[in-house]
């Protein structure tokens, strides 16, 4: 068995970490570009959202290396992502590819296992509780990598450092094969960040990123929003999503990230009471809580036919007017270009200092 999944951002690592340690191999596609979503929009219905696009041009590539077991994870309540993988693998198999469906959260568990069991062998189970365990400590320093970039990209004293840093020990997390080297990394991170020569706070701005899930944790696909506003801008981004919360929350492996979800739909519950399916709630209350917990302004992206995150564009204005906080929404689809969103980037952050020179108030 030869199993693959797309890509979204960093979550390839504690991934590949868990079907390799059950004694599978993993076929990782190259990072998604813009042949990718070329590729993925070539054979997807056209206005279908763009991260089924390049995903599904994820899956081409993974096939053609060689992958005979395509895994995707499947939403749930209204939310498109919830038929991704059958409509990608009806797709895939209508162009003539031949391969296994693992559709984990639409097929029954049970169906999903008995497919993996076989090619687990001996002590399948066990087997699985070690993986899901090395896969949770990937997961965790992979999203401590992210953090202590995020802090320390715009307040580096010599651009470049913060990115290298990060960049050798994701690859160095993505090499160890035990939790117990993954955990020396950890501490070898830290030491190394608060090494860093950082410039003095001096008034860093900080904004926050809401919307649709792939769209923010995704770089090929924002245009490395995160590390442009800090290394270009100097300005903290920090997303309300990561890898780590959208690969534990399904599989229940830390039980702090559903109270957090729990209180995003308590708290949008006066501006959207209902589930979509996406993250709805967490853009609501992630704006909400934007002015209160020190962020200048909020960003919303998310994709041009994203049916949640199109409902949430709606209320966003009222929550700017309400709670005195600039919005700047980055609809992103096949045709965004890396210009026009830098342009709006940098009107946008020149408001914010332009309000913080004010005292924050104003438009």
């Amino acid at each position: 068995m030869k199993v693959a999944f797309p890509h979204m951002g960093n979550a390839y690592i504690p991934l590949r970490a868990l079907v390799e340690h059950m004694g599978v191999e993993a076929v990782v596609p190259e990072r998604p570009n813009r042949a990718t979503l070329e590729l993925g929009a070539r054979h997807a219905p056209e206005f279908v959202c763009l991260p089924f696009k390049i995903t599904l041009g994820d899956c081409i590539n993974a096939l053609e290396r060689g992958a005979d077991t395509m895994a995707m994870v499947c939403g749930m309540w209204a939310c498109r992502f919830g038929n991704y993988g059958h409509v990608q693998h009806l797709i895939l198999r209508d162009m003539g590819y031949e391969f296994e469906s693992l559709l984990i959260g639409r097929e029954d568990p049970r169906t999903v296992w008995e497919k993996v069991k076989p090619a687990v062998g001996r002590r399948a189970f066990a087997r699985l509780l070690g993986a899901a365990a090395v896969f949770r400590a990937k997961a965790a320093a992979v999203e401590e990598i992210e953090r202590l970039a995020r802090f320390a990209r715009p307040r580096e004293e010599k651009a470049g450092r913060t990115d290298a840093l990060m960049e050798r020990y994701l690859a160095r997390v993505d090499e160890a094969d035990t939790i117990r080297r993954v955990h020396e990394l950890r501490r070898e991170l830290r030491e190394e960040f608060a090494a860093l020569p950082l410039r003095r706070e001096n008034g860093v701005l900080r904004v926050r990123i809401v919307g649709e899930l792939y769209v923010l944790l995704e770089p090929s696909l924002n245009f490395d929003l995160v590390r442009r506003l800090g290394s270009n801008h100097g300005v903290e981004a920090q997303p309300i999503l990561s890898t780590y919360r959208w690969l534990l929350s399904p599989l229940w492996l830390d039980p702090f990230l559903h109270l957090s979800s729990s209180r995003a739909r308590r708290v949008s519950r006066a501006y959207l009471p209902y589930v979509l399916g996406g993250e709805e709630h967490m853009t609501i209350t992630g704006t909400l809580d934007a002015p209160r917990q020190g962020f200048d302004g909020v960003i919303h992206a998310y994709p041009l036919t994203c049916m949640p995150e199109n409902i949430c564009r709606t209320i966003l204005p009222h929550i700017s007017a309400v709670r005195d906080v600039p919005v700047l929404g980055l609809c992103f689809d096949e045709h965004s270009s890396t210009v026009g969103t830098a342009t709006r980037l940098e009107a946008f952050i020149d408001m914010l200092r332009s309000r913080r020179r004010r005292g924050g108030s104003g438009p």
